[in-house]
């Protein structure tokens, strides 16, 4: 017994639902159209509305503003700026910078960034060796720059633990 197949016997595209899937998406298409140039016309008419009143108004030129008014606000944009620079400190990456160059035995107890990239660091150390190691890290760093020992002095902490407590500035280099 022979099993032939005669594939010419009917259309295997539904011409009827192609037809409809394509009708669906010209009108669907049509439809979007129509918002768009709905949403176009209604900006051309919003801006012939602005032109129209700055013309009536006889330009942009807003209240004249006085020098003193400038100086004013231009300080106080300085000090925003400021604030968000000193904001913008990538703390995971100094601490990872740190954690590279701070020797074991050094306690920091504060890490302040200051301006123009200036960071002080406070903290206990055990002897002057490990303070002096903690410096000539610093200075070897590629991270830190202008490395100065700004204050040290012995402290005592309850009867039997004695120490130097330090303050340190240096720079941050940008990486």
């Amino acid at each position: 017994m022979k099993l032939t197949t005669n594939l010419a016997t009917r259309r295997y595209i539904n011409q009827r639902q192609l037809d409809g899937w394509l009708l669906g998406a010209l009108v669907l298409m049509l439809v979007l159209a129509g918002y768009q140039v709905a949403g176009l016309a209604q900006n051309q008419a919003e801006i012939s509305r602005l032109h129209a009143l700055t013309a009536k108004t006889g330009g942009p030129s807003g209240p004249k503003v006085s020098e003193a008014q400038l100086k004013a606000q231009a300080r106080q944009v300085e000090f925003a700026n400021q604030l968000i620079e000193m904001k913008t400190v990538n703390w995971l990456g100094l601490l990872d910078r740190l954690e590279e160059v701070v020797p074991a035995g050094i306690s920091l107890s504060e890490i302040v960034p200051e301006r123009n990239r200036g960071l002080r660091l406070r903290g206990v150390v055990r002897n002057f060796d490990t303070l002096r190691g903690l410096m000539e890290g610093l200075e070897r760093s590629r991270s830190f720059s202008e490395v100065y020992l700004l204050n040290q002095k012995e402290s005592k902490v309850g009867s039997t633990q004695e120490g130097i407590t330090f303050e340190i500035s240096c720079k941050v280099v940008p990486q």
